[in-house]
């Protein structure tokens, strides 16, 4: 089904056959220009179409860098939005190839042989370079953002405790409140201990052992907005998926730019340092940033003004 909006074109992609099992579909949102070159605009786990705006015109998920007069403008580009595949009830991941698969089956639904470039960061940027390898046709450049060629085992680790908790809510009938406990984990390795220094007061005065504490306030707020835009059984699937991601660096050919946070916990910067070395075309800029993994999202003018040259060149 495609619907069009006053902003953007929506179309159901039918997953191919052998993906069937995780949701049979998945819906795309294409802005800009139809003779504009295409960008692919994919972010992490919880990232949906709405890149660059909302049926009410409202921004979408990557304010800064997608959008009108930013590096990535509707104006200038053909944007292509993705929800990701993910299996309903929560018990098969798919594999970034899967995925790389999926986005390919979007490529054909626009009509578009190749995508000018993809901009992936976090599960986006691991997609992008799985979709690099098993399908190098389909894109010419690459921008990576805190994307590792495969997962780093303390992040894998701290995912599976986050899963663990999400199961054993499910199996209570509190699968919705462990997603918000699980949600609150992931903050602290999307954010830094300096950030939560300065913005939160440590410790607690209560006797009161499940008294909340100051930044707890704050993790438990993320937590309960995670469920308005994740179920349990999706974050299982994607959860999972993140962790069973692994590509060889040395096959994608492609132009590529590296960009990550020294300060990231989850891809540490020296996971892209040997990414960088290891893919045969790619320039790399590490940057220090209080927000660590969040940085692409709360800093996205600043890697904007890497992203936009990078795009530019011929």
């Amino acid at each position: 089904m495609l619907t069009q909006t006053a902003y953007a074109t929506e179309q159901d992609v039918a997953l191919p056959r052998a993906l069937r099992d995780y949701g049979g579909q998945v819906r795309l949102r294409l802005s800009g220009p139809a003779s504009a070159p295409l960008i692919v605009a994919l972010g992490g786990i919880s990232a949906d179409r709405f890149v660059s705006d909302r049926d009410d015109g409202a921004p979408g998920w990557w304010p800064g860098l997608v959008g009108a007069g930013s590096a990535i403008d509707p104006a200038r580009y053909r944007i292509l939005g993705l929800d990701f595949a993910a299996d309903p009830t929560g018990r098969r991941a798919p594999s970034t190839d899967e995925q790389a698969d999926v986005l390919a089956a979007a490529l054909d639904a626009v009509g578009a042989a190749q995508a000018d470039a993809i901009v992936g960061a976090s599960y986006g940027g691991m997609v992008a370079l799985a979709l690099a390898v098993r399908l190098p046709e389909r894109v010419r450049k690459l921008v990576l953002i805190s994307a590792p060629a495969a997962p780093h085992p303390a992040s894998s680790a701290v995912r599976e405790i986050q899963r663990r908790t999400v199961a054993l809510g499910l199996a209570g009938g509190m699968g919705e409140e462990a997603l918000s406990i699980a949600r609150g984990l992931a903050m602290l390795t999307y954010r830094t201990p300096k950030e939560f220094a300065e913005r939160f007061d440590g410790g607690s005065a209560e006797a009161d052992t499940l008294a909340t504490s100051d930044a707890g306030h704050y993790l438990r707020a993320r937590g309960d907005a995670y469920r308005r835009v994740m179920t349990p059984e999706r974050f299982l699937s994607l959860s999972a998926s993140i962790d069973r991601h692994a590509v060889d660096p040395g096959q994608v050919s492609h132009p590529a730019l590296v960009i990550g946070a020294l300060t990231d916990q989850l891809v540490p910067a020296e996971q892209l340092r040997a990414l960088a070395e290891a893919l045969p075309d790619a320039r790399l800029h590490l940057l220090d940033s209080l927000y660590g993994h969040d940085m692409f999202l709360k800093e996205a003018p600043r890697i904007g003004a890497l992203i936009q040259p990078f795009l530019e060149q011929a």
